[in-house]
């Protein structure tokens, strides 16, 4: 099983190593406003998930989150403490978490509290907080103690100030656009006979005359791209008992003319792809899932006029060879057509797929580095968000990147390219794995050679 790896040159970490914080505690306030600010887990894991929680518990005048995955008691007292300040408390759920006793318990309470839930109509793997128009909190990380402590994750912080056109920073206006779209085609988790919550309609920022816009700010310095973009949105008959329950819009598809048929739109993979295209130097991307071929295809296009192209990707995403599902085989299968036996720009963050997913150690990072360049930012753009690179999350779900690209958000490429560097070195020197790591599998003890670790 082991030697199944070593064609691809793509062992990243097989035991832990000591992890140093990659943001200075200056970078790390929130205070500072229109500078986001970057946590990763698991180094800084508990610091972020407290510092969401405060916020959240601080609340006066709103919270609204986006829930795919709720294991942590956390959110349910900053919850509590919100709707004690006499805060709106909205959150939409990932409809499979009916079946979650642990959340039915909690929006149970919470509800008989004063806050409102809904279940979202399709796959809910957004993850963000807003609060009281002040901050957006984007992030790869669910609710839950491994991406706290265990996984590979990044939690932005966004603070606003205002835009003096409109009293609102552009951020926290598109992201709630975004709830108002999941809030309004979801329907009411109703516990203790109340009446449907209300719609949104004041959030819906974006208007031509009187029809909600569901499309991205493009040509900004900072914008939202989101799933949700690929579809319409048309108003359910009040009639209906769907509006009834509290769906107050449905999603249409978007189309788009592709040769002689029609095809849904991909708004995220797009933007995606135009940044890739426009790449001069580098591009760094770690990823849990890369299931879209049009991007494996860019990639290689960016390898072939000398951008350096390097990928951090979970252990989810070996294969031993193309099967034209996962894209980092075919990519590594593409990039030796270019290069021969030189090893591929592939690092896997392996570990034990044993005894269960709840020990498991992911790379759950999605986000996408292009041109990183330390002494001048101005040409740097990163994408980063709930967006997996593929088809699911593009036209399955609700997923976002923020696309960044101004040089003001410097600080903010220094810890992901820094994060990067963290997981591509992990348990390595000179580029090539700890002699230590490597013996530790290759020298059988009892006759048997380890297949499952504990740590990443």
């Amino acid at each position: 099983m082991f030697k199944k790896i070593l064609p691809l040159a793509v062992m990243a970490s097989l035991f832990s190593c000591s992890q140093t914080p990659v943001v200075s505690d200056a970078t790390r306030s929130v205070a500072s406003a229109d500078i986001p600010v970057v946590y990763f887990s698991p180094t800084q894991g508990e610091e972020a998930f407290a510092k969401l929680y405060d916020i959240i518990s601080g609340a006066k005048e709103y919270v609204h989150v986006s829930v795919y995955s709720w294991s942590d008691s956390g959110l349910d007292k900053a919850l509590e403490k919100a709707l004690a300040n006499k805060a709106k408390v909205r959150v939409v759920l990932h409809p499979d978490l009916k079946k979650t006793k642990k959340v039915i318990d909690s929006v149970a309470k919470l509800e008989a509290l004063g806050a409102e839930f809904k279940w979202a109509p399709m796959n809910m793997h957004e993850k963000f907080t807003l609060v009281d128009d002040e901050f957006v909190i984007n992030t790869s990380a669910n609710f839950s103690g491994g991406a706290r402590n265990k996984y590979s994750e990044a939690m932005v912080f966004h603070r606003d100030t205002p835009d003096p056109k409109d009293g609102m920073n552009s951020l926290i206006r598109d992201f709630k656009n975004e709830f108002a779209v999941i809030w309004n085609t979801g329907k009411d988790a109703i516990t203790h006979g109340e009446p449907p919550a209300a719609q949104l309609t004041d959030d819906f920022t974006k208007m031509k005359g009187g029809t909600v816009v569901n499309e991205p700010e493009k040509d900004s310095e900072i914008s939202l791209y989101s799933s949700s973009m690929n579809w319409y949105l048309e108003p359910v008959k009040q009639t209906t008992a769907a509006y009834k329950a509290g769906k107050y819009m449905d999603l249409e598809p978007k189309k788009t003319k592709v040769g002689d048929a029609e095809e849904q739109t991909w708004v995220v993979r797009d933007v995606i792809i135009d940044h890739i295209k426009k790449a001069r130097k580098s591009i760094y991307l770690s990823l849990n899932h890369f299931n879209i071929r049009a991007v494996s295809d860019a990639l290689i296009d960016a390898v072939k006029r000398g951008v350096d192209v390097r990928l951090a990707v979970d252990n989810q995403e070996y294969k031993g060879k193309p099967n034209d599902l996962e894209m980092t085989p075919q990519f590594v299968a593409d990039w030796a057509k270019i290069k021969g036996k030189v090893p591929p720009p592939v690092r896997v963050k392996y570990y034990s797929h044993e005894p269960s997913p709840r020990y498991w150690l992911l790379n759950h990072h999605k986000y996408i580095l292009i041109d990183f360049n330390e002494k001048d930012p101005s040409q740097t753009v990163l994408l980063a968000g709930s967006y997996n690179l593929s088809q699911t999350a593009e036209q399955n779900q609700f997923d976002n990147v923020v696309l960044y690209r101004s040089p003001k958000y410097e600080e903010l490429y220094d810890g992901f390219y820094e994060e990067f560097q963290r997981l591509w070195n992990w348990n390595r020197e000179n580029d090539a794995p700890k002699k230590a790591v490597w013996d530790l599998f290759l020298t059988p003890k009892n006759n048997s050679y380890p297949v499952h670790v504990n740590e990443a």
